[in-house]
């Protein structure tokens, strides 16, 4: 377990140095912050990044989990950090799993190596956080529950990757599949059925009500395959019809193809010995290369991070059906090896740290950022770096987001500034505030503004 230990040691660090460098985001660090702050304040999942309930917009009831801890102070810093815990310890269940399946420690250990070194996983932990980063400790666990025969296990373990997220369902189908070649047929039908309800619900009757008629970003990521979408009239029962067309267009376009290409070789590379078993990985695919959100379409950020753990038990699997004629440690090369490589090779760290700011301009932030009120009644419009320290209250917005009415703004020349805040006008409005709010601040680049009403 050296590997997990390291890997756990460098992700915290990860986390803790994306903080103490200001680069993490509103979105979705502060977004996740003031959503779990709300609910353990009673405001069930109340936020005011979107216009609508987040359960309106993602089903992820994990997130009750942290509501103790929010009772007792916690915070970003404590969300990026758990999620670097409980994804280094899901190496744990899949070693137990794959020495299992394939009766080698060394073969074990290469899946871990697999694991924590996947370019697609690391992506997801330099990305503030996610619920369904998570979701490997729950897989792994229900892998290692079928081939030990733990039923109620493996079902319990299943079911649990719902709590992550709405369309973690495929996960869930994926294992009771799994269940099923393992002669666990009842269990299989079982978690495969309740899953499948569960995401029709969630999808479709539970998240639209919540909405309560608003549209919703995420469905507008698959708009254009809807019918009538081009408006030529073709209808609604043609326009179904042309549905799957429209769909392999896009998914065989040669950019996807090759972001598909990518993460499989990088993945499950082996699992060509069993290509039956590569289908698993269809749902989430199209899922990401059917989005009109370009980082969805190409895998980055942290929209990989459920395909992660299918591919790793896709692997040990692969690895099962050819054991027997071939040498462990050449099995252990091909499971570890194309990881570990693209990992070297695609830098999935990356600037995604930042560079450490000097000590003056350190103070000068956390000097500005301790001058705006913690009361939650305060609203607040501060730059994508700095929300996350600014976003337990009921009012928390991305500058230039609501910067003409927040009590507070507070901007950082030197610091992040996403892409999303630059297109709605940053530097425009800055110099709006400028003229309009009353300056309390101004130090190394930080500037703080307050309205008086």
């Amino acid at each position: 377990m050296l590997a997990m230990g390291l890997a756990l040691a460098a992700f915290v660090r990860i986390a803790v140095l994306r903080w103490e460098t200001f680069v993490t985001n509103a979105f979705d660090l502060a977004f996740f912050d003031q959503i779990i702050f709300n609910t353990s304040r009673g405001r069930l999942f109340d936020n005011s990044f979107v216009p609508y309930n987040f359960a309106g917009q993602h089903l992820e009831p994990i997130l009750l989990a942290y509501v103790p801890a929010y009772w007792l102070g916690a915070g970003p810093l404590f969300l990026t950090v758990s999620q670097a815990v409980v994804a280094a310890f899901a190496a744990v269940p899949l070693y137990f799993f794959a020495r299992r399946l394939t009766g080698q420690a060394v073969i074990a250990a290469a899946a871990v190596v697999a694991y924590l070194a996947n370019p697609y996983l690391l992506r997801a932990i330099t990305f503030d956080f996610h619920p369904e980063v998570m979701v490997s400790f729950p897989v792994f666990l229900a892998a290692w529950a079928v081939v030990e025969r733990h039923h109620r296990t493996a079902v319990a373990a299943s079911l649990a990757t719902l709590l992550f997220k709405e369309d973690a369902a495929f996960l869930a189908v994926f294992l009771g599949g799994f269940m099923w070649m393992r002669g666990m047929r009842s269990e299989a039908r079982l978690t495969a059925g309740v899953a499948v309800t569960y995401a029709l619900l969630a999808v479709f009757v539970v998240m639209p009500l919540v909405r309560g008629g608003e549209g919703s970003d995420l469905v507008d990521r698959y708009g254009y395959l809807l019918p009538g979408h081009d408006g030529n009239g073709s209808g609604l029962v043609g326009g179904l019809f042309l549905l799957p067309w429209r769909a392999a267009e896009v998914i065989l376009h040669p950019d996807q193809m090759v972001t598909a290409v990518l993460f499989l070789g990088t993945s499950a590379a082996i699992g060509v010995v069993r290509p039956v078993g590569l289908a698993w990985l269809a749902p989430g695919l199209a899922l990401a290369l059917l989005s009109q959100h370009p980082p969805q379409r190409q895998l980055e950020l942290h929209y990989a991070a459920e395909m992660v753990p299918i591919a790793l038990v896709i692997t040990v699997l692969a690895v099962e059906r050819i054991r027997t004629r071939i040498p462990a440690q050449w099995l252990a090369l091909a499971v570890a090896g194309p990881p570990v490589a693209a990992m070297v090779v695609l830098s999935p760290f990356g600037s995604s740290l930042g560079k450490a700011p000097s000590a003056e301009h350190r103070a000068a932030v956390l000097a500005g950022v301790a001058l705006v009120p913690s009361d939650e009644g305060v609203s607040v419009s501060a730059q994508s770096g700095l929300l996350p320290r600014l976003s337990q209250r009921k009012e928390a917005y991305e500058f230039p987001g609501h910067a003409e009415s927040a009590d507070w703004v507070v901007v950082d020349q030197y610091g992040f500034r996403s892409s999303q805040s630059l297109a709605a006008g940053y530097d425009a409005m800055l110099e709006e505030v400028r003229s309009t709010a009353e300056l309390v601040y101004s130090a190394n680049g930080v500037e703080v503004f307050r309205r008086t009403k």
